[in-house]
């Protein structure tokens, strides 16, 4: 038990024992007792809502709303004596230049003077305040941002809530002195006394009353204090942030920049990629076009109808990828999730890629034990897809002589496939950007393998179609891992 609720449930037990006291002084005893009567009975707890109630006076919280609605009259005061005497003293100098400038002073204070408000209003009242306005990348010119700044709603809202502050500090400053003194007087000096007189039965009778009673006030008062504070801080909220729909908008002119650019990337992309293979396929095409004296032999010309039509899967695949990519982006990204068991799935991936490292790569591809009951939500065959993906990245980054390693894991509520290497690794800088479109930590390997870092965007898209989550962790010179984490689902 901390030392909070040690502190609670002295206080509350006390209470409690001078109402038992009081209970047992008004009835009369029994006549006979019995056995039952005889029999220890284990101490009452301490009511829930006693504990809530006196929970308030350890709560940091309330000391700050306090303290916000202390400072509020001299705070509201300062801004107003700033915002109406500046802009009186403005109006009537207007004529010239320096009136002008006392009401652009006053424009800036009061934008000033909301930023700090804002500020007490979140750290203090523990209010969710929106910002007071939205950021925008355009560059404007000052004039341009001055008549922006006046056309914004904030801008008026804010000035009024500043002008309201000192009303509003009248009323909580005094309401704030009136409750806490009295509590804070009748707590102190029960105190100051124990600690100026020693522990005589007077200073110990002074805890008691008015203690207590001092206590329970300063309960009563803080929750009061807390009430005005929640009050006064959505009001707050309303009138220093933007407003719901001008977020929304704003939000969605970001999505749809984001998009454009997006889009951009994407043309200029995919227009690299396809550059590369086209180019291939039209020089061996043209080269068996030339006239007969000038033809390869027979050899070289199959050899090249080899590498054009290689090139082809590659432009076919490209194309593939790019519709995935298309799919996810419009939420088409069709996934088939039910209760899946992983051990065949794992199983079929590796018997299908094992042979094929060895003989080409000589590199051995490992599975550990996979539990019968490891199931998961998911799509089958779209994590199968995920799967190879993955291990034959990992085969194509291990060196001759390397291993690559498959294990399954579960959890109380997910599972885990964790595809490992012993490669080369993958540097801090590209490890940050290996699930981008189009992304490659090793432009050269990645042309030799045929990928156009699509591969780990499309994985990535799946696993989080079936509610799960793929990441990378790598040591450079060491090898890398590829965690893919789905929900544990029971067996079907």
């Amino acid at each position: 038990m901390n030392p909070a609720d040690t502190f609670l449930a002295h206080l509350s037990s006390t209470v409690s024992t001078m109402e038992s006291v009081e209970t047992t002084a008004t009835t009369p005893a029994p006549a006979t007792a019995t056995a039952n009567d005889s029999a220890p009975r284990p101490a009452p707890g301490v009511p829930a809502w006693v504990k809530r109630f006196l929970h308030v006076l350890i709560e940091p919280r309330s000391y700050l709303n306090a303290l916000y609605l202390l400072t509020a009259f001299p705070l509201g005061l300062a801004y107003f004596i700033v915002l109406i005497g500046g802009a009186i003293t403005g109006a009537l100098v207007a004529g010239i230049i320096i009136g002008l400038l006392f009401l652009l002073a006053v424009l800036v204070a009061a934008w000033g003077f909301a930023l700090f408000e804002r500020e007490l209003t979140i750290h203090l009242l523990g209010m969710d305040v929106p910002p007071l306005s939205l950021p925008n990348a355009e560059l404007v010119s000052p004039w341009r941002m001055l008549v922006r700044h006046l056309r914004q709603s904030t801008t008026w809202r804010s000035m009024g809530y500043l002008i309201v502050k000192l009303p509003f500090g009248i009323f909580a400053t005094s309401v704030t002195f009136v409750l806490l003194v009295p509590p804070i007087v009748g707590i102190m000096y029960p105190l100051l006394n124990l600690l100026g007189n020693g522990p005589f039965p007077e200073s110990i009778g002074l805890l008691i009353v008015p203690g207590i009673p001092a206590v329970l006030g300063l309960a009563v008062a803080l929750h009061g204090l807390n009430l005005i504070g929640r009050i006064w801080g959505r009001f707050a909220a309303d009138m220093l942030g933007v407003s719901d729909e001008q977020r929304q908008i704003w939000e969605a002119r970001l999505k749809a920049e984001a998009a454009d650019r997006s889009r951009r990337e994407l043309i200029m992309n995919v227009s690299h990629e396809l550059r590369t293979p086209i180019a291939s396929i039209q020089a061996h095409v043209d080269s068996l076009l030339l006239p007969e004296a000038d033809r390869p032999d027979a050899e070289e010309t199959e050899r090249r109808l080899r590498v054009t039509a290689a090139e082809t899967r590659r432009l076919s695949d490209l194309i593939e990828d790019l519709l995935m990519l298309a799919r996810a982006d419009s939420n088409e990204l069709k996934v088939a999730n039910r209760p899946i068991r992983l051990a065949p799935i794992v199983e079929q991936v590796v018997l299908a890629l094992a042979p094929l490292a060895r003989q080409e790569r000589q590199v051995t591809v490992t599975l550990e034990k996979i539990p019968d009951a490891l199931w998961a939500h998911g799509d089958s065959d779209r994590l199968a897809q995920v799967l190879t993906n993955l291990v034959r990245n990992a085969i194509n980054y291990t060196p001759e002589g390397g291993v690559v390693s498959i294990r399954v894991t579960g959890g109380t509520d997910r599972v885990q496939i964790a595809v490992s290497d012993t490669g080369l690794g993958i540097s801090a800088d590209d490890l940050e950007h290996v699930f981008e479109r189009f992304y490659r930590a090793d432009t050269s390997r990645t042309r030799d393998t045929g990928g156009f870092g699509l591969g780990l965007s499309i994985a990535r898209e799946f696993v989080e179609a079936m509610g799960g989550s793929l990441s990378a962790t790598s040591q450079p010179g060491l090898g890398s891992t590829f965690w893919i984490s789905l929900r544990r689902a029971e067996p079907a």
